[in-house]
């Protein structure tokens, strides 16, 4: 019997293969393998090393071609010997980036949904995301007492915060108040309510007698001296959750979660969890300048219980998810969010925003807003998860509109002390974050966007190791600005004009801007590329909808019709200029990839997942049936990357 012949060829390890599915199976184990190995770095890496022994210092391609002795010529360069888990992820970012490993990629991606895109992310934990939480467990938690530096407390007698009344002369008040109103972590809570609220209602606040099963106290707490700022936040968030119409039993059982949580030791020990866990990924608050006596009150409670979601203490876990929702209260009743405020302002002739010292504090209670949306979003219940996207971020965008972020720029030409620039620059990295998630509420829920990209006219973020100093100024290679913003970047990616691609080597010159754009601006670009293209796709439904009744099977200027038939609309310009736009993004990143060294790629955030952000956006402009998909998809949908399953086809 004539054997088959062999018409597909693996374009790696050159191994033939009689049928198409048999190849992309093949393919497929090559993509999972470098996805396990992104997964589990410390056991991949170490398996890698000794394959490659093994074969004289040559990567096997997989265990297939090893058990076939077949040899095989891929180039892939060496797994560095020695690579460190670093902010999270530690992937390696020697990746294949070719139409093979693409269409595996795509597929593993796709099959998993949302869950699969963002395992490596260090997103809160939540339970119903199982790989993520995976990917937690397996990299482990570090000892954040050892790893993260102390935050300046100074003197509690150097500070007359706002929320206390005091004689900042004498340090009568803090002794005969303060100790004697705290007799322990808050054990007197009675008192504090009385005195603090007086004329009010007095909501007796009490240990219940009844232990919560899921905080288990012990009888004598730790005493630890007390700090204003705890007293502080534990009287706001208290006085805030009591405008709720709860019974006297939640209301006693609400005092201890607070009480428990907000004592000076775990609200360093979370805000220190936040600098580990989301900080490298989403940097927007200068935390080398924190100091807790000082910052805005909604934002140390926003930074403590973003931070409380990543705790493994099973006792604060439970308690922070008891009492977030009224945290999230408690931050968007500020005077920022507030429309009282507004109506009092507009009534007495006076601007909120009006470029004072005030604009600060105004400005960190943004933040704090921000960060609990984000907190609610990725671990908060169903409905504080819809309640965050639909309602709570809408208000975030309207006053970052008010504050002037979306047109936020450093002035190169006027000298201005650290400080402001300090300002400037959280200013324009909480404007690219805010963008980034109204483009991910569209990217994973297929909820509209609320930004454009053209009203996005302010700077790229400095870079990350700049911002993570205190004293930015004293770097020697300190910049005052990047130079271009974020629009005139997504407008370049469709320039025909070739002077502002990449140079092809890292030695190479180009004077163009996009030459010195990082991986965190090539993340935020891919994103406002991939909504682009998302609403070019729902302007296209309706034109192709009337075209479908006389030329149903060609759709798109990309699928050639037979010659007996002409086409069904005209070249749609557009859709070449997205390609280009596409594949000059890709070329950017492939080189820019290669430009950094594996240390530097494992201590970056999850915006080094950029390129599976551009698979997603190139299986859109490449499928037919795209279209119909994004039209006929339902706004605010559970899973949308599911959705898109229906796009791949096995027998491309």
């Amino acid at each position: 019997m004539k054997p088959a012949s062999k018409h597909f060829c693996c374009t790696i390890c050159q191994r033939g293969f009689t049928r198409i599915d048999h190849l992309k199976r093949h393919h497929l184990r090559l993509t999972t393998s470098a996805i396990t190995t992104r997964i589990v770095p410390s056991v991949e890496i170490k398996r890698s090393l000794r394959r490659a022994n093994e074969a004289g210092g040559d990567m096997l391609v997989n265990r297939s071609c090893q058990k076939r002795n077949l040899r095989c010529n891929n180039e892939r360069k060496n797994t560095a010997d020695n690579l460190e888990l670093v902010s999270g992820s530690a992937s390696d970012k020697r990746e294949e980036y070719g139409s093979s490993s693409d269409r595996g990629s795509i597929k593993f991606l796709l099959n998993g949904g949302t869950d699969s895109f963002t395992e490596e992310f260090l997103l809160p934990p939540r339970s119903d995301r199982a790989r993520g939480l995976e990917y937690h467990n397996q990299k482990g938690r570090h000892d954040v007492e050892q790893t993260m530096r102390d935050f300046p407390t100074g003197d509690p007698s150097d500070y007359a915060p706002a929320f206390i009344e005091s004689d900042p002369a004498s340090l009568s008040f803090f002794q005969d108040t303060f100790l004697d109103f705290f007799n322990g972590p808050f054990g007197n809570v009675n008192k504090i309510v009385g005195d603090t609220y007086a004329g009010g209602t007095n909501f007796p606040a009490m240990i219940p007698s009844i232990p919560d099963p899921g905080l288990a106290f012990a009888t004598h707490p730790t005493y630890e001296p007390e700090e204003p700022y705890a007293a502080g936040l534990y009287q706001a968030i208290l006085a805030r959750a009591w405008s709720v119409p709860l019974d006297t039993q939640a209301q006693e059982r609400l005092s201890t979660y607070l009480s428990f949580l907000l004592t000076p030791a775990r609200i360093d020990k979370f805000v220190r969890m936040y600098l580990e866990y989301w900080q490298p990924s989403c940097a927007m608050v200068h935390l080398a300048s924190l100091n807790v006596n000082t910052v805005a009150l909604p934002l140390l409670a926003a930074l403590v219980f973003m931070g409380a979601t990543y705790t493994t203490d099973e006792q604060e876990k439970h308690a922070a998810k008891q009492v977030i929702d009224f945290v999230e209260l408690y931050v968007f009743s500020s005077e920022t969010f507030s429309a009282e405020n507004e109506v009092a302002l507009a009534f007495c002739g006076r601007r909120m925003f009006d470029g004072g010292n005030n604009d600060w504090i105004q400005f960190q209670n943004l933040q704090a807003g921000f960060i609990m949306v984000i907190a609610q979003y990725w671990s908060g219940s169903p409905t504080a998860r819809n309640r965050a996207m639909e309602n709570r971020f809408s208000e975030v965008i309207k006053i970052a509109r008010r504050m002037g972020l979306p047109k936020c720029r450093h002035n190169q030409h006027q000298a201005v002390s650290e400080f402001q620039w300090i300002q400037t620059e959280s200013r324009i990295r909480t404007m690219s974050i805010i963008l980034l998630l109204d483009c991910a509420f569209s990217f994973f829920q297929n909820y509209p966007c609320r930004l454009s990209h053209i009203e996005v006219e302010c700077d790229f973020p400095c870079a990350e190791s700049l911002f993570a100093l205190e004293h930015p100024y004293s770097d020697r290679s300190f910049q005052a600005s990047r130079g271009i913003t974020i629009s005139e970047a997504f407008h370049n990616l469709f320039e025909d004009d070739p002077k502002d691609t990449m140079p092809s080597t890292p030695d190479s010159s180009a004077s163009g801007s996009m030459a010195n754009l990082t991986v965190l601006d090539m993340f935020i670009l891919i994103h406002v590329l991939y909504t682009f293209i998302n609403s070019h796709m729902a302007l296209l439904g309706p034109i192709l909808h009337k075209t479908q009744t006389s030329h149903p099977k060609h759709l798109f200027s990309f699928d050639p019709p037979e010659k007996s038939q002409p086409q069904a609309i005209p070249d749609d310009l557009m859709l070449a200029n997205i390609r280009v736009a596409l594949a000059r993004w890709r070329e950017h990143w492939v080189t820019l990839s290669n430009t950094l060294s594996s240390r530097e790629w494992a201590s970056m955030g999850f915006f080094k997942n950029g390129y599976n952000f551009w698979l997603v956006s190139q299986l859109l402009i490449t499928k037919k049936k795209s279209v119909d998909v994004v039209m006929q998809m339902e706004v605010n949908c559970e899973d949308k990357l599911q959705k898109l399953k229906v796009l791949l086809d096995e027998n491309d």
